[in-house]
């Protein structure tokens, strides 16, 4: 039987888990953050004891938040990571009530990216923040889950919510459920990464052509010497309207909202750095970084909470830049939607080859303590990452169901990450809320991109994404999320 001092094990961290959980230890700001403001169409109070009777049911279905990671065995001796279950767990420890509201959301989100989890002692790897105006700020390890996950945590409240009687009590102490955790990535897909692409690695890490190719590249500030904590973060919302037709535009040329995404973002970077920083055009190209779920592999449903990503990563072209250009950002009647297509296609090509990224990374990365020191001092190796959770569905009760009609909405969503030090220069993340608006946040590690810099793109962005959203063209109705 497990005693104090020595819990029950439950299974070995995966090959994510256990990559995310030793860039914490070093000092990466890891933690995923997804804020859901919540209403109900009866004004009924998100109080203390509903909340709480509603997070215990989503412990119920997703034991891992009832866990923790520790690399102490049985006997005291030294293990790789492994998961062992909480010996207790109470939601007033956990979950906080706020004197603020959505108004100071930006800060709030900045604050958690410096608050590191404790990891060794037994408290969980997550948060719960709850604001005056029912704004809920979920905030976990990424050792536990990945972004999806965050929202996978609303999603399952929110449903939860609609199965609660009217009238419920809850002290904050859990009942831990007794049940096993999801299996780890590589044991609920193959991940193998054929020969040939290990080859291909391996080749662009020694090849002297492709390092004085990186010269042309810009990726921001070089990475500094030290792990540090912190970041600029800017949160910019689209009505469900606004969000409609975007959607409309997109589909109507072929692309799909990160395609789009990656179309304004690469035209403002580079009329930025012709009008700033690089007038002579040292630099044409970027590094693009999209995360892949790699949830449908695993026929994992949306309200898991696992590691269960991926990625895709390569090198492209900057547009070419004009001072004729009234703005930073492409008129909406001129906009590359060529470009937007092609890049989704390419992300469409590439979905089924995502596990496969993850098995070179189990493969080549021997130590994952020297490989993220290794990051420090060096040129960044991403300039862009696009992180779209996509478009959030509530779980839908059965039909002729007591919940059949939901009383319970969220109707704004923000999801937000940081990895400041050694991650993309400028990080775009990007959530539908349920009621149909979208929210982003771009965050930029204090050092990672000069202030004045990062603040005329990141301006540049929100005004260039609401005047695509404003522009008026014959489209059909669809959702490109």
């Amino acid at each position: 039987m497990p005693t104090k001092t020595s819990p029950a094990r439950l299974r070995k961290a995966g090959v994510l888990e256990a990559f995310f959980h030793v860039r914490s230890k070093l000092g990466v700001d890891n933690c995923v953050v997804v804020a859901a403001k919540y209403e109900n169409n009866t004004a009924r109070v998100l109080d203390k004891p509903t909340l709480f009777a509603a997070i215990q049911e989503v412990i119920n279905e997703n034991p891992v938040l009832a866990a923790r990671l520790t690399e102490r065995g049985p006997n005291g001796t030294t293990c790789d990571p492994v998961w062992v279950r909480l010996p207790s767990l109470d939601l007033n420890h956990i979950v906080s009530f706020l004197d603020a509201d959505s108004s100071d959301l930006e800060s709030l989100l900045a604050q958690e990216f410096t608050r590191p989890f404790e990891l060794e002692v037994d408290s969980p790897l997550w948060r719960v923040t709850v604001l005056t105006d029912g704004t809920i700020l979920y905030t976990h390890e990424h050792s536990m889950g990945d972004g999806q996950s965050g929202l996978a945590f609303h999603l399952s409240v929110l449903s939860a919510l609609e199965r609660l009687p009217e009238t419920v009590s809850h002290s904050g102490e859990v009942v831990i459920p007794d049940v096993p955790l999801r299996p780890a990535l590589e044991d609920a897909m193959p991940i193998s990464a054929p020969v040939s692409k290990l080859f291909k690695e391996v080749n662009q890490a020694i090849n002297p052509f492709a390092a004085r190719k990186r010269n042309a590249i810009w990726t921001g500030n070089p990475v500094g010497k030290a792990y540090k904590r912190g970041v600029n973060i800017r949160v910019i919302r689209l009505s469900s309207e606004e969000t409609a037709s975007l959607l409309q535009l997109c589909r109507k040329n072929g692309a799909t909202l990160t395609g789009a995404l990656y179309a304004l973002i690469t035209h403002i970077i580079a009329q930025e750095l012709y009008a700033g920083p690089d007038p002579k055009g040292k630099f044409n190209s970027v590094v693009m970084f999209v995360p892949i779920s790699l949830r449908p592999h695993a026929s994992a449903p949306p309200t898991a909470i696992c590691n269960y990503v991926s990625y895709y990563q390569d090198v492209y072209p900057l547009p070419a830049a004009s001072r004729a250009s009234r703005h930073s950002y492409p008129s909406p009647d001129c906009f590359a939607w060529k470009s937007a297509a092609s890049f989704s296609a390419t992300l469409k090509r590439e979905a089924p080859k995502a596990p496969a990224a993850i098995g070179v990374m189990k493969a080549l990365i021997g130590s994952r303590e020297n490989y993220s020191l290794g990051l420090l001092g060096k040129k960044r190796e991403a300039t862009v990452e696009i992180s779209n959770l996509g478009a959030a569905k509530p779980v839908q009760p059965p039909a002729g169901s007591a919940t059949a009609n939901a009383m319970w909405t969220i109707p704004e969503a923000v999801f937000a990450q940081a990895d400041s030090t050694t991650g993309a220069a400028f990080k775009f993340n990007v959530v539908g809320a349920p009621a149909g608006g979208l929210g982003i946040s771009v965050t930029c590690g204090l050092d990672a991109v000069d202030e004045e810099f990062a603040e005329k793109c990141i301006d540049a962005f929100a005004e260039g994404l609401k005047a695509l959203a404003a522009y008026k063209e014959e489209a059909i109705m669809t959702s490109a999320l």
